[in-house]
């Protein structure tokens, strides 16, 4: 809704998906110009509970059975 804010702690990989029916809008702001590495791969294909396909084939313009 509007107005709403997320805070996602430093390494946290996430995700946020827009199901209104009008676009939003995010600002983003990170504290270092360093926000560290993180090994996407495990971390999206082998999350625990795991990433919807929907989402992972939207994000990277890949069908479901590629994901």
């Amino acid at each position: 809704e509007k107005g709403d804010v997320f805070v996602f702690p430093r390494g946290l990989v996430h995700f946020q998906q827009n199901i209104g029916s009008s676009p939003a809008v995010a600002i983003t702001a990170f504290n270092s110009q360093l926000p560290g590495a993180q090994v996407l791969s495990v971390s999206l294909f082998g999350s625990n509970p795991p990433v919807p396909e929907g989402v992972l084939s939207k994000a990277f313009q890949i069908g479901h059975r590629e994901v």
